[in-house]
């Protein structure tokens, strides 16, 4: 179906944008956002009730505050016209869903009109004005004032900024991958952004919007973009005679034919979230990509961080010292080479699909345990690294780059194609400051690594520093107040972790922002919990004390046994 975009990006602005393995899908829309256990939001009426009291009044407004269209039209409802200068457009705070509304001790005047009504509750997080989530957990103490006038309560004082549930969020804003520039290996990634939900026309002037202001701050450093400062939209986005969506860009026209792709792998791959397949873009009138004026997601597939589209991601298993492919029912075979013949004793392990490596931690005789790395069924040489316990081995998206626990401090080897394996420098400080590091994973696309540290799961950018040296930064704990005893954590998707805990919520699904979090059934598993693994479209794994278990989605809401009476097996996908 044709769609005509239209609305200059300073007319979206003005009607409030936003108040405040990274593979490329086979079919990419934006999505409503959805958490296992909401319950919807509640209705919002068209305005305020007669009679309502004051209390009742504000909650209303919290409510109401949820939909973004018209810069807050329905909340703007519940306001006297004093207020009617409301700046809602300042920040946007998104909060947990139970709050009150209570009559502030620090609002009383001695006059019935008039009244003071606090808003309690939680702060889950903060959304810029780009729609980047900020996770601040926090209490919220928000005083509103509110008038009697002719029988009717009204709020005729607050602050800046507005105030929306999680729920309520979830359901007027939808999420969108923005895709951005690796500055290292120079391929594209995704960095998650939420917008108000609506029609098409608007989400792709308001996605280019969030492409040209840049990567979010928990990026910042691991990622950049193509665009150049000063870049902008010539003219409004268009559709074609043919009915191609036309981009006209100014200020590009220095870009070399490098960067040139990689813009257009942005903009392809972004507005392909907003179901726009196919997009035109040009510089100044002309082609941005000479010969190639249209340009689709197909196009820059091979731009994408991380293992490539055709890679497979079967389950392997760490068994009794060898490594195994994990079959359906149970079933798994040991790898041909000498990660699964019995050369070493394996410990641990991880593979690349990229590169079809695989890295292993051999336990010697002496009880000193060694990282070796070798094609995944070939011959293994030994690394540098050693130490009285090595863990969560995990490859980097290029598979050039090995990152280990050596005795619970985060190791970085570097593999080259030819030539000896080397140890390199890494600054995990902000990981190891939290605690002691059970776990630690890098993203398939690289730019992020995931860790388990002082039983938190924590999330932080991979950045990589003049000279070669590699900085964990931007490090933000996950759902501090739901998420405790941590155990394992892996990468489901991009934009989204597994979370194993000894906790009464043992596996959980977090998004890399920490904005949505859903809890897993736990039907079959017995603590403790030992570790977890995920993969894009592919089942679950978690080790338990009696086994290794599977979920698919589909098992009457239980996990299905893999692999039993096993107390040191441990599961893992090629990354």
């Amino acid at each position: 179906m044709r769609r005509r975009v239209v609305g200059a990006v300073a007319a979206v602005l003005a009607a409030g944008m936003l108040a405040g393995c990274a593979s490329v899908p086979g079919h990419s829309s934006v999505q409503v956002l959805r958490q296992i256990g909401d319950n919807g939001a509640a209705a919002v009426p068209a305005g305020p009730i007669d009679d309502r009291d004051p209390l009742g009044l504000v909650r209303g407004f919290v409510y109401a505050s949820g939909q973004p269209d018209d810069r807050h039209a329905s909340a703007r409802r519940f306001l006297a016209p004093q207020a009617s200068n409301w700046d809602d457009g300042a920040s946007l705070t998104i909060l947990d869903e139970r709050f009150d509304t209570v009559f502030s001790p620090d609002g009383v005047t001695g006059d019935p009109n008039r009244a003071t009504v606090r808003i309690r509750g939680t702060r889950l997080g903060t959304l810029d004005p780009f729609g980047a989530f900020e996770a601040s957990p926090a209490p919220v103490d928000l005083d509103v004032g509110v008038v009697n006038r002719d029988g009717q309560w009204r709020i005729d004082g607050l602050p800046p900024g507005a105030l929306v549930r999680g729920s309520d969020f979830r359901a007027n804003y939808r999420s969108l991958k923005a895709w951005f520039v690796d500055p290292v290996h120079r391929t594209v990634l995704a960095d998650p952004h939420y917008i108000p939900g609506a029609r098409t026309t608007a989400l792709a002037t308001r996605a280019v919007e969030v492409l040209l202001h840049g990567p979010s701050a928990g990026l910042q450093g691991a990622a950049t973009t193509a665009f150049p400062p000063g870049a902008k939209l010539r003219s409004n986005l268009t559709e074609s005679a043919d009915g191609v969506v036309v981009l006209d860009l100014a200020g590009v026209d220095g870009l070399a034919d490098a960067d040139r792709r990689l813009l257009a792998a942005q903009l392809a791959l972004t507005l392909a979230e907003v179901s726009i397949p196919r997009v035109r873009i040009l510089s100044d009138g002309e082609p941005l990509l000479p010969g190639r004026p249209d340009v689709g997601r197909e196009d820059v597939v091979d731009l994408v961080a991380g293992p490539p589209a055709s890679a497979p991601l079967a389950a392997m298993v760490i068994e009794n010292g060898r490594v195994r492919a994990l079959g359906e029912a149970g079933q798994d075979t040991p790898l041909s080479g000498q990660a699964g013949n019995g050369s070493f004793f394996v410990t641990d392990a991880a593979s690349s699909s990229r590169t079809n490596r695989i890295a292993v931690v051999s336990r010697e005789e002496s009880g000193t345990q060694r990282l070796l790395t070798g094609p995944v069924d070939g011959q293994l040489t030994a690394t540098p690294v050693s130490g009285g316990s090595l863990t969560s081995t995990t490859w980097n998206a290029a598979g050039d780059e090995v990152w280990v626990l050596a005795d619970g401090v985060p190791q970085r080897v570097v593999v080259p194609g030819a030539g000896p394996a080397r140890q390199a420098p890494l600054d995990a400080g902000e990981i190891t400051s939290r605690g002691p590091v059970r776990d630690l994973v890098l993203s398939r696309d690289g730019t992020r690594v995931a860790a388990v540290a002082g039983g938190r799961a924590l999330v932080g950018a991979v950045v990589t520093l003049p000279g070669g040296a590699v900085s964990v930064r931007q490090v933000r704990e996950l759902r501090p107040a739901e998420l405790d005893g941590v155990v394992a954590i892996d990468w489901r998707a991009g934009d989204q972790l597994v979370v194993a805990a000894n906790s009464d919520r043992p596996v959980s699904l977090v998004s890399v922002d920490g904005l949505t979090l859903d809890p897993m059934p736990s039907v079959n598993l017995t603590s403790p919990l030992r570790t977890v693994a995920a993969a894009p479209g592919r089942a679950m794994y978690v080790a338990d004390r009696t086994g290794v278990w599977s979920f698919a989605g589909g098992d009457l809401d239980a996990w299905r046994q893999a692999l039993g009476a096993t107390s040191d097996a441990r599961p893992f996908y090629p990354s």
